[in-house]
């Protein structure tokens, strides 16, 4: 790999010596409350849930090239644009449309297999890879409807958490998968009540991980978290520990939710990054006001505040969800 790098750089170099031009009854993951018409903060359950343009100029290699740059693409590995696809929005999806867009991943979510079978999935799949774009499973953990404890008898809910990897080891088996999501890895709110709650949420996400990579080494596993500094307190997520077992956390910055503005996301990916390890970091971006004002947030802001995501050390931004903002569906995220 390093011999290949310095090879094409030492190309790039005699190139720029000529100085040539390049060129469900799903649920928002923004949990339901028990009133179904109110929502609380989170992808939510069915099933959840919860960029700057570029303008492409001709440059003189000797004068512009950005070195480092081949460096950061091949070490680091481009920056991911995509969505949250609920299973009723599966067959919806113009992935013509996506890719032209500058998306290159999705979240789907995994009660598409029970609504649709496995063979209109595996070539809703395939599609999308045909077209450039990873499908990562969306999987709810411990809300798939109603919460469930990871803690059971005062100890780790093996039951459920054995349960719940079998169902990931098949999605990672998969043809065509190319990651696991796991969302609502956590409380409702109350994790404070439970002692030994955040160590068995560790224990779920580590074990997770090492089960889905013995089947798929390549996987990209991610988890969802609540962008909060005290988020183990109130929803038992250790996000620091977190970040040494999954390869991606994706703080779900819904800032309606939280009545903030652009600045917080800046300041939360910012405090996202430096708490998450190894890990990436994919900021996740309500594509509406709020859970209680589902009126489309306009593009153009969606857009500035992934680049403030990307500009503060994002690796990734994710939109939730696909299709409920048509502008946004129809601008170019990259």
């Amino acid at each position: 790999m390093i011999l290949l790098t310095l090879l094409l750089i030492s190309s790039i170099a005699i190139v720029s010596a000529i100085d040539t031009d390049s060129s469900d009854n799903q649920i928002l993951s923004v949990e339901k409350s028990v009133n179904q018409n109110i929502f609380k903060i989170n992808h939510p359950p069915e099933n959840h849930h919860e960029l700057n343009d570029l303008n492409p100029t001709k440059k003189s290699v000797s004068k512009d090239f950005d070195f480092f740059g081949i460096f950061d693409f091949l070490f680091k590995g481009e920056k991911k644009y995509g969505y949250w696809v609920w299973s009723g929005d599966m067959d919806k999806v113009d992935f013509d449309k996506l890719s032209k867009n500058g998306v290159n991943v999705v979240f789907l979510n995994s009660y598409a297999f029970k609504d649709h079978g496995y063979k209109d999935v595996m070539n809703w799949i395939k599609k999308a890879n045909d077209h450039g774009i990873e499908v990562h499973i969306w999987m709810q953990i411990f809300n798939t409807g109603e919460w469930i404890s990871p803690v059971k008898n005062g100890t780790p809910n093996t039951g459920y958490f054995n349960y719940k990897i079998e169902e990931a080891k098949y999605y990672a088996g998969l043809e065509g998968v190319s990651g696991l999501q796991m969302d609502y890895i956590r409380y409702e709110g109350n994790a404070y009540k439970d002692p030994n709650g955040t160590a068995a949420i560790n224990e779920f996400v580590k074990n997770y991980t090492k089960s889905v990579k013995e089947v798929n080494p390549s996987l990209t596993v991610s988890a969802t978290v609540m962008p909060e500094a005290n988020a183990t307190y109130y929803y038992g997520q250790d996000i620091p520990k977190m970040g040494e077992y999954v390869d991606v956390i994706v703080p779900m910055m819904y800032k309606g939710n939280y009545e903030s503005d652009s600045e917080w996301i800046k300041n939360t990916t910012d405090w996202i990054v430096k708490n998450s390890g190894d890990a990436k970091v994919w900021v996740g971006l309500q594509t509406y006001q709020s859970d209680f004002n589902v009126t489309d947030m306009p593009a153009d802001e969606l857009l500035k505040d992934g680049k403030f995501a990307f500009d503060n050390g994002a690796d990734g931004v994710i939109y939730f969800k696909w299709g409920m903002n048509e502008e946004l569906d129809n601008k170019k995220l990259n």
